[in-house]
Parts: structure tokens; sequence; C-alpha cells
């Protein structure tokens, strides 16, 4: 074997023996870690939404576990955009990216974003508000501003109505929040006897 081939070779295992399994076996433990912990942070966003969770109004089982699992989703999944953030970032770190390149990248990334989606996210915020206060479910009918009609379904970003001549009208949640609107329940219950 040529001699500049045998140095090639031996810094190559070199690079890979005491620069990059080092480092690759400390990302697999920060990634280990992390799925960890957001494992954690869903058993206590239950633990910790308990109270609102329980306290569905007049609803069948269906329509309470749909309720359930809209209020834990979005408190979920923002924990694990931070926490897979913050494992990026660590990850990066141990590769030697500079701190403030990170820093700068992500602030730039962050803020496009948001700006970008802000109709989204004010949709999504007031969609959370509805489900939290229990305000709104399938089969209520609903009068507002904006039409009249029987909600058949409840999106992340807009309520779905069906008006009494078949038309389907679809009305944002932020423009539902901004205004007032009459609810007429469907009973649930069933009458005993």
């Amino acid at each position: 074997m040529p001699p500049e081939l045998q140095f090639l070779l031996m810094n190559a295992l070199g690079w890979l023996r005491f620069w990059l399994l080092p480092r690759l076996w400390s990302v697999a433990i920060i990634a280990f870690v992390a799925y960890l912990l957001i494992r954690w942070l869903d058993g206590r966003w239950y633990s910790w939404l308990r109270p609102i969770l329980l306290s569905s109004r007049e609803r069948s089982p269906s329509q309470s576990v749909w309720r359930q699992v809209r209020i834990l989703a979005l408190p979920r999944t923002l924990t694990r955009i931070v926490v897979w953030i913050i494992t990026f970032w660590l990850i990066l770190e141990r590769f030697g990216v500079p701190r403030e390149i990170i820093l700068w990248g992500l602030t730039i990334v962050v803020i496009s974003v948001l700006w970008s989606i802000r109709h989204l996210i004010s949709d999504l915020t007031s969609g959370y508000s509805l489900i939290l206060d229990d305000a709104i479910v399938e089969g209520d009918q609903i009068s507002s501003a904006f039409g009249e009609g029987i909600v058949e379904r409840v999106s992340w970003f807009a309520v779905h109505l069906r008006a009494s001549n078949g038309t389907q009208i679809i009305v944002p949640h932020r423009a539902i929040t901004g205004n007032i609107i009459k609810v007429r329940r469907t009973s649930t219950k069933k009458p005993i006897g």
C-alpha cells in the first residue's frame, strides 16, 4: 500500500474514531433524553389540565373525548416543538457550530414563520379558547352576523355550519370570538323513564 494512501486511511479512521463517533454517541443520548422529556411532559399536561378536561357540559361521551383530545393536542405539540428546537441547538453546538449563528438563524426563521402565519395563529388561539370554554360543539345551532346554521364540524381554524337551505358556511374562529353569537344546544341526555 502506498504511504500516501496509508496516511489518508489512518487520518480518516482517526477522524471517524476520535471526532465523529463520540459526537454521534452524544447526539443519540441528547435525542433519547429529549424523547423521554417529551413523553414525561405529555403525561404532565394531562394531569395539569385535568380539571378543564373533566368540566365539559352536557355532552355525549364522544364529544367529551373529542374535546379532551383537542385541549391536550396544542400544549403537547408546542412542548414537542420547543424541546426539539432546543435538542437541535444542542446537537449543532456539539458539532461545533457557533452559538451566534444558531441564535440568529433560529430568530430569523421563527420571526418570519410567525409573521407569515399570524392569521392562522389568531384562528388557532381563538378556536382553542372556544374549546376551553366549551362554547360550541357539533350539533349546536348557531346564529351570528355571518350566518345561521347547525355546527357540522369544528376544525382547528374554522367552524363549519350547515344552513337550513343546505348551504355550508365556514366561519373563521377569530370572527366568532370577536362577535356575539347565539348558541342553541341540543340535549344529549336522555329522559329517564
